[in-house]
């Protein structure tokens, strides 16, 4: 991705976290009653809080253990269905720019010193395969808003939350927004100092999954790009800094987004694999052969040529030998 879109990427995220806390009191609303305050609220924030509200209190009545967390990954599971559509298409993008490294590794031999000539010569040959290099960012994108916009909800809906255990953790409101100040966020230095490891344990375990999933989903989804090992090893770099930072904002949001985020991280890949199965078939690999005289690249398939070859070639020196050794008698 060029530096340009990475600027505009971060300008988003930022944007989005300034406005994830605008106008959520600190200490919760009843979105039931309470009516919402502008654009930001009234459109994202109120609707995932009733949606998740709502969903507990199904969960609740159908006598659910855990029923807190267990809306929340509910929820996450339609928000992944919802875009399912996406995932398909990024998928296929992916396995299209797959196809094309061979390619794009011929241009960038022919254009390597002419980075100008090489991003246009590789712009047009995306074009002519119909494939959008930044296509993979796009649900990416699209989740950020349902993201914080989900932390605003949680830290609105805290009193509806407050001591909602899940399995080994004791509170998915928790860490709340007093707790998460510091480099060093408050909560991890009360517990590390009280001695009370476990529940320190405890509450980093999802920041820990999140960090391991988002790394497995990185290497697994990410094609490798063609170019020099720079290249490679800077967007292998870039790749394990968001990892890192991911990690980071992890330990200064409730546990319950943190809850959200590995759910639809786990989600992420069972989708990668069903669609790479079931809804993408990958071409076979040609080997592209460059005439010495200047001409233009002949594709050749060389997996259906050369065993063909080879057979033909076997049984001409079997007949050879045969008739040889007849004439010979």
């Amino acid at each position: 991705m060029k530096r340009q879109n990475w600027i505009i990427l971060t300008v988003l995220v930022v944007a989005m976290l300034l406005l994830a806390g605008c106008g959520v009191p600190r200490e919760g609303v009843d979105v039931t009653t309470v009516q919402p305050d502008g654009p930001w609220q009234t459109f994202v924030v109120w609707p995932l809080a009733n949606i998740l509200v709502w969903m507990d209190a199904w969960l609740a009545k159908l006598g659910v253990l855990y029923h807190w967390g267990w809306a929340i990954i509910l929820f996450t599971m339609l928000v992944k269905l919802l875009t399912f559509p996406l995932t398909l298409q990024q998928t296929k993008g992916m396995q299209a720019q797959k196809e094309l490294q061979p390619r794009v590794q011929e241009l960038q031999k022919k254009y390597g010193k002419d980075r100008e000539k090489l991003a246009q010569e590789q712009m047009k040959l995306y074009q002519e395969a119909g494939v959008n290099p930044l296509g993979g960012c796009l649900p990416l994108v699209i989740q950020m808003p349902i993201l914080f916009g989900l932390y605003s909800a949680l830290v609105a809906i805290g009193p509806f939350m407050e001591n909602a255990r899940f399995f080994w953790i004791p509170n998915l409101n928790y860490p709340n927004l007093a707790m998460s100040t510091g480099l060093i966020p408050q909560w991890i230095t009360v517990f590390w100092q009280e001695g009370n490891y476990l529940t320190l344990f405890a509450y980093l375990v999802l920041p820990i999954l999140l960090v391991v999933t988002q790394f497995v989903m990185q290497k697994w989804m990410t094609p490798t790009p063609a170019g020099a090992e720079d290249s490679m090893k800077m967007t292998q770099n870039m790749s394990m800094i968001m990892t890192l930072m991911f990690g980071y904002f992890t330990l200064q949001v409730p546990a319950g987004l943190t809850l959200y985020w590995v759910t639809s991280n786990v989600l992420q890949m069972v989708q990668q694999w069903s669609v790479t199965r079931y809804f993408v078939r990958s071409k076979p690999t040609p080997a592209t052969v460059a005439v010495s005289s200047g001409a233009n690249p002949v594709t050749v398939d060389a997996k259906a040529s050369t065993p063909t070859a080879t057979s033909k070639s076997t049984a001409t020196k079997g007949a050879t030998k045969s008739n040889s050794k007849a004439k010979g008698k």
